[in-house]
């Protein structure tokens, strides 16, 4: 599977501290490697792909409470 990354993403200015399990932080370099991407680029790519699907959830609870 290959990663897009979101050009919106360029640029970061807020910097936070973050642990990861060591599985976790092992999956993240794979991704990182294969994809030739920085370690900071794929951490923020998955958390807007999950701020993408939280939206697209909260819109289809949305959708079927109004029917």
């Amino acid at each position: 599977m290959s990663m897009h990354f979101d050009k919106e993403l360029v640029n970061p200015n807020i910097a936070r501290t973050i642990r990861f399990t060591p599985i976790l932080y092992e999956w993240l370099m794979q991704v990182k490697e294969r994809e030739q991407l920085s370690f900071n680029q794929v951490v923020l790519q998955c958390c807007k792909n999950c701020m993408t699907e939280d939206n697209n959830d909260k819109k289809l609870v949305e959708d079927t409470d109004g029917e």
